[in-house]
C-alpha cells in the first residue's frame, strides 16, 4: 500500500479523489497532521486540529465487489475502528448507525466512505476516518456528545503512531472482506451496534418516534420496530438520538 504523508489539506477524502483522477492506481492510505475543510456525514465539516486527531483516508480499489455489498463493506470499516479503540480502553465502544463510533455514549469517531460504481460494481472506495486522539472538550453543544482518547485515558496519543496501528486493525477487516466472509462482518457489526433490539428514540423525517433497532440490512437500512411494525428506513431519513447519561 502507497503512504502518502501530509502536513495540511482540505481533506483527506478531496485529496483523494483528485489523486485518482490524476492517475493513481494503486490502494493508499493519505494521512495528514491537520484538515482545513474536513468533510463528515450530511455535509457536516470534522474538526480537525493539528496533531489532535487521525484524519485520513483510504483509497482501495475494489475487484469483484457488488454495488450490492458495498454496506457490508461499509460495516467491515466501522468494525475495524471499533476495534481499534476497544484496544485502547476498558469502555464500551458502538458502532452508532450507520457509522459512528461511540464510547459511553460519546462520539469518539466517524467514517465517511465514498464509493465509485461501474456497472453492478465496485470501482473505487474512498474510506474516510476521522478519530479523536488528543482534543478535550468543555461545554458541548454537539448532536451527539464527543469525547477523545485523552478524555478516555488520560493519556496523549502520537497521531503518526496511532494511524499505523490503526493501519493494522483496517488491514484485518479488508482482508475478511476479500474473502467474502459477509456474514462473520455482519455479526460483529451487530455486536458493536449502539440500542441494538432496545427501545429508543428515533428522528424520523423530523419527528420524533418511539421504537426498537431490530437490526441493520446488508442494504444499509435499519429495521426498526414501531407498534410491532417492522420498518426499513435509510440514514438520514431516520437518525437514532444518542442518550446524554
Amino acid at each position: 500500500m502507497r503512504l502518502i504523508s501530509l502536513i495540511s489539506i482540505d481533506s483527506t477524502n478531496t485529496h483523494a479523489q483528485r489523486l485518482i483522477k490524476d492517475g493513481l492506481s494503486e490502494n493508499s492510505l493519505i494521512y495528514c497532521e491537520e484538515q482545513t475543510k474536513g468533510r463528515g456525514q450530511r455535509g457536516n465539516n470534522w474538526l480537525s486540529r493539528p496533531g489532535d486527531g487521525i484524519y485520513c483516508s483510504y483509497v482501495f480499489f475494489q475487484e469483484n465487489v457488488l454495488v450490492s455489498s458495498q454496506f457490508v463493506f461499509n460495516m467491515s470499516m466501522a468494525v475495524a475502528v471499533a476495534d481499534f479503540i476497544a484496544s485502547k480502553i476498558d469502555k464500551e465502544v458502538k458502532i452508532k448507525w450507520p457509522n459512528d463510533v461511540l464510547v459511553d455514549h460519546k462520539k469518539i469517531a466517524g467514517l465517511l466512505i465514498e464509493n465509485s460504481i461501474k456497472g453492478d460494481q465496485i470501482g473505487v472506495s474512498i474510506v474516510g476516518i476521522g478519530l479523536n486522539l488528543n482534543q478535550e472538550w468543555g461545554n458541548q453543544v454537539f448532536e451527539t456528545p464527543s469525547t477523545s482518547l485523552i478524555m478516555e485515558t488520560n493519556q496523549h496519543t502520537n497521531y503518526e503512531e496511532a494511524v499505523f496501528e490503526l493501519a493494522k486493525f483496517v488491514k484485518i477487516a479488508k482482508e475478511e472482506f476479500d474473502k467474502g466472509d459477509y456474514q462473520s462482518i455482519i455479526t460483529k457489526y451487530h455486536k458493536y451496534l449502539y440500542k441494538h433490539q432496545e427501545t429508543s428514540i428515533f428522528l424520523i423525517d423530523e419527528k420524533m418516534v418511539e421504537g426498537k433497532l431490530h437490526g441493520v440490512n446488508e442494504d444499509g437500512s435499519a429495521s426498526i420496530l414501531i407498534d410491532n411494525q417492522k420498518n426499513n428506513f435509510y440514514h438520514p431519513q431516520a437518525r437514532i438520538i444518542v442518550n446524554r447519561s
